[in-house]
């Protein structure tokens, strides 16, 4: 009897072992896969960092690397088929893609301290969130609005790093510039603050645009909360307070 229970466990423990592997085989090797998605990315230079399951049963999450950022696709267990979207958990009420994607793209506390060299100026007091703006854009207009408040509540502080997008907005680097020469604030950002130019402003904004696509952030507006969390969009009140927890 003693000699067919060690027999049952060895068994159990090859059982296992094999479970095991066939997990592990059961989405496409990153290697492989990378050579079939290069039929439809052939311009891009990407790196398949990891496959593996999906939350969904029968698909494979794959992790991209591009552009200094991670983003997230989904393909089937042989690799054929592309899945591009995401994955919505409809009882939960979760983006459970865009939940991924944050929390790949954390930024370490190494980036963080990167941040603290572009802030324009900082108001507020409580837990810390940097906010990218542009002083042009009409969305950012609507974050601001709702950052102020809260500011003033010294419910949270917020450091303002301006980000002009000059393709899309010609005048905001010169108000970015003007903001940060004349030591103005969010106030003033708000309502659209035109002044001097100097060399001191025109660096700082000049290294913004330089540092923070190597970061990941090319869009604005941009909130990186103090865990590394990385959220474009505009967040209400509620959200962001929720988020800095």
């Amino acid at each position: 009897m003693k000699r067919f229970g060690i027999l049952f466990l060895f068994l159990a423990v090859l059982f296992l072992g094999a479970q095991a592997v066939l997990a592990n085989k059961s989405c496409p090797d990153p290697a492989e896969l990378k050579e079939t998605l290069k039929t439809l990315f052939a311009k891009q230079d990407f790196k398949v960092a990891s496959v593996g399951p999906a939350p969904v049963e029968g698909l494979c999450e794959v992790i991209l690397e591009a552009q200094g950022g991670k983003k997230l696709t989904y393909v089937d267990k042989n690799g054929r088929y592309l899945v591009v979207g995401r994955i919505i958990d409809i009882k939960a009420r979760k983006d459970l893609t865009q939940e991924r994607v944050t929390d790949l793209n954390r930024l370490s506390p190494a980036k963080l301290k990167e941040l603290e060299e572009l802030v324009a100026f900082s108001v507020g007091k409580g837990p810390e969130i940097f906010f990218v703006t542009d002083p042009d854009c009409p969305h950012c207009k609507r974050a601001e609005k709702i950052l102020l408040p809260l500011a003033k509540e010294g419910k949270i502080k917020v450091k303002v790093i301006l980000f002009p997008l000059e393709a899309l907005h010609p005048k905001a680097k010169e108000k970015a510039v003007a903001i940060i020469c004349d030591g103005k604030g969010l106030e003033a950002l708000i309502e659209g603050y035109q002044g001097k130019q100097c060399e001191a402003g025109l660096k700082k904004v000049e290294k913004t645009i330089a540092t923070l696509p190597k970061l990941g952030i090319r869009a604005t507006p941009t909130y990186i909360f103090p865990d590394g969390r990385v959220i474009s969009g505009v967040l209400s009140a509620e959200q962001l307070l929720r988020m800095v927890k």
